[in-house]
């Protein structure tokens, strides 16, 4: 093989190199949801916090309701859970929370180590107010035992009042950084804004999504940063 090849194969091997370094490998991560419908695997046995998809609170046929989904209260093998609602509307009955809560605690007396709660609410940046309203009415509801976290969009932190932000009534909040089974294209430009924050929070991430090792870096340099979550993804054929 003669120079220029050999040098050609290098550049091309350190490439791919780099490429698959790129890579979310769940493996290499602590946390993880676990959507309905995804089972769980062995990309998960460094796990030691996993957010439990259990429903969604929708509307339909102009009635708010609870829809239960996602695995069936029983005992894991995960270190600490949080339980994770969909919410797609903050028009919410009381009955509702109240019933979560129920859901929580039975997943607490079956003997898992329960953190609290997550919404799931894409709420627009410009209505973070209202969200925050939303969120001191649930906090109030739920025992003092469970925490509160919410997901959030990049958006929030670059474009939204910061200072509504770092107000949210949450102990965590995790950015996503993917839509659907996709990395946001230009996601690390979102990045310097998160050092703003001041409620501990953590980067989405979705499996086998982009992800940079500089980016995690960046973001170690806040005080705030509580590190990643990676999103499962339904793998073919089960």
């Amino acid at each position: 093989m003669g120079t220029k090849a050999q040098v050609l194969l290098v550049v091309a091997l350190l490439t791919g190199q780099s490429q698959a370094a790129d890579l979310v490998n769940a493996r290499e991560h602590q946390a993880f949801w676990l959507w309905s419908g995804v089972k769980a695997s062995a990309d998960l046995k460094n796990a030691q916090t996993v957010y439990l998809h259990q429903g969604e609170v929708l509307t339909r046929s102009g009635e708010v309701i609870f829809q239960r989904l996602g695995l069936p209260v029983s005992r894991l093998t995960f270190p600490t859970i949080w339980l994770t609602v969909r919410f797609t509307t903050l028009d919410v009955p009381e009955a509702i929370p109240a019933r979560i809560v129920h859901l929580m605690q039975r997943w607490q007396k079956t003997g898992n180590q329960v953190i609290g709660l997550q919404v799931d609410f894409d709420a627009a940046t410009h209505q973070l107010a209202d969200y925050a309203v939303f969120l001191r009415q649930l906090r109030q509801q739920l025992p003092p035992e469970f925490a509160l976290g919410v997901t959030g969009l990049l958006d929030w932190a670059k474009t939204g009042d910061i200072d509504t932000l770092n107000a949210l009534p949450v102990d965590e909040l995790v950015v996503q950084s993917y839509q659907g089974r996709h990395t946001v294209d230009n996601y690390a430009h979102y990045l310097p804004a998160l050092q703003r924050l001041r409620i501990p929070f953590k980067l989405g991430l979705v499996q086998n999504g982009s992800w940079d090792a500089q980016d995690d870096a960046q973001l170690r340099t806040s005080a705030w940063y509580r590190g990643t979550v990676v999103f499962m993804l339904k793998q073919p054929g089960r």
